[in-house]
């Protein structure tokens, strides 16, 4: 045992989890509920990427970007708007104080009402199998949980490392609106922070190295999307090569190459938005005997337990998605787990995801090519917007769904969405591959009328019917 540090008694836990982000507190509500003493080592900001520096700060100024929006540009003739102007200061400022407050209510406010809960502040290190420090101290349980989550990373271009960019976290802490702002990425990230900024009034570049955005979308998708985002100035080029980066008098330069030319952007800000990487560093893993893959997520069995059977671990930390729900799916299940002795697995069998530029993305189950990679017969269908009555409704018709099923069983695979609230309507899809029901069973299953969530019952009616062929809500 370490000399300089001596071993906390004061306090006996049955489980210690790393982390205090949703996969923590998930696995912490699950073990308290099992009426199991447990602490929440969080080294940082209670709360975690999504709710700090993620899904809830983003759609905030998403959400502000839309309606400034409006006043520039409206679907409805007749309907004549000023934008107005912008503070942008203030709107880094509400955005702030929205995460202050969730953060006590979501956070904060539950560890300090719960009895079986304890927040522990410092940075963790393992010193072996079964002993944790903690500042100067130490602590032993018989079940630790890291769910430690992950950060941005950045791509590999010459003189990067030189320049001053900006990551998911620094641009939502921007006191001034740039009037340029150049992206480094094309994923979801990359799409999102470009429409908002863009919107605010910034003159935005987009540099992606694949042949197009959000790749790991349908390719009809990607290419709904780049059209929409064009049509609002936001200039994209893809399929390049980096050369190198740098910065001169406070200005950034990203130097490309493509079709066999050289060209040169620049920007008051840089964003680079080029994947993730696991907070799985600097915490003495290999001490505790816990197995890190390649890129350093943490390998866990089907009961997301480490190799180490006393150390369990969930969330981005281990890899398998990067979404705030399977986080805390994946936390909970850790924690009954490492309290009840391997019980249960985590249900990945329809997870939903989304993407909320204007129009929004959303997509669960398989992609058409993988369905076919997978063996499966495959019927496909897309339905355009402009045959949702709602979408008419409302003028704004961009997108469509796209639904795959199984030739034979009529079983929906997956449903990929882009337009109007497609993050809302998906989870009728998600249930359907969760419960294996059939195209049929959606078609017969009365909807409200108009809604644009009607979009994915016209898409299952679709396989059967001629859609141009149908009055409203006929079946």
């Amino acid at each position: 045992m370490n000399d300089c540090c001596s071993l906390d008694n004061t306090k006996a836990f049955d489980l210690m989890i790393i982390g205090g982000g949703s996969a923590g507190f998930a696995a912490a509500i699950k073990a308290s509920q099992l009426n199991k003493k447990v602490a929440i080592v969080e080294s940082g900001v209670i709360g975690g990427t999504c709710l700090n520096v993620g899904c809830v700060p983003t759609k905030n100024l998403l959400r502000a970007a839309e309606i400034y929006h409006y006043g520039k540009e409206n679907p409805f003739d007749g309907l004549h708007m000023e934008q107005g102007s912008l503070d942008f200061k203030e709107i880094i400022r509400q955005k702030n104080d929205l995460l202050a407050e969730l953060r006590k209510t979501k956070y904060i406010d539950i560890y300090e009402s719960d009895k079986n809960i304890t927040l522990l502040e410092g940075r963790v290190e393992f010193i072996n199998q079964d002993t944790l420090q903690i500042n100067e101290k130490q602590y032993k349980a018989p079940k630790y949980i890291i769910t430690t989550g992950s950060r941005s990373s950045a791509a590999k271009i010459e003189g990067l490392e030189s320049v001053k960019y900006l990551t998911n976290i620094e641009i939502m802490e921007l006191d001034k609106l740039p009037e340029t702002l150049v992206i480094i990425g094309g994923g979801w990230i990359a799409v999102e922070f470009a429409q908002m900024f863009a919107r605010f009034g910034s003159k935005v570049t987009m540099l992606q190295r694949s042949g197009r955005i959000v790749k790991n979308e349908e390719p009809e998708i990607s290419e709904a999307l780049e059209k929409a985002l064009r049509n609002e100035g936001i200039h994209i080029i893809m399929d390049l090569s980096f050369q190198k980066v740098y910065e001169e008098n406070n200005r950034k330069y990203v130097t490309i190459m493509k079709d066999g030319n050289e060209q040169t952007f620049e920007g008051d800000q840089l964003l680079v938005a080029t994947g993730r990487v696991p907070n799985s560093d600097n915490m003495g893993l290999e001490k505790a005997g816990v197995k890190v893959d390649e890129k350093g997520f943490i390998k866990v069995n089907e009961y997301l337990q480490t190799s180490n059977p006393n150390i369990y671990a969930a969330g981005d930390v281990i890899g398998n998605y990067m979404l705030v729900t399977v986080d805390a799916h994946e936390g909970s299940v850790a924690g009954e787990n490492a309290i009840q002795n391997n019980i249960r697995t985590p249900n990945y069998k329809a997870v939903p995801h989304a993407i909320f530029t204007s129009p929004q993305v959303a997509s669960v189950g398989l992609k058409e090519n993988d369905a076919i990679e997978l063996g499966f017969e495959v019927d496909s269908r897309i339905l355009d917007m402009t045959m949702v009555p709602k979408a008419a409704a409302i003028r704004n018709t961009q997108g469509f769904v796209k639904m795959i099923i199984d030739k034979n069983s009529k079983k929906v695979l997956g449903v990929h969405a882009i337009g109007e609230s497609a993050a809302d309507m998906i989870h009728e899809a998600a249930l359907a591959i969760q419960f294996s029901l059939t195209s049929m069973d959606i078609s017969n299953t009365i909807h409200v009328y108009p809604t644009m969530s009607e979009a994915i019952k016209l898409a299952a009616q679709s396989f059967e019917k001629d859609m141009k062929k149908l009055s409203c809500c006929a079946e």
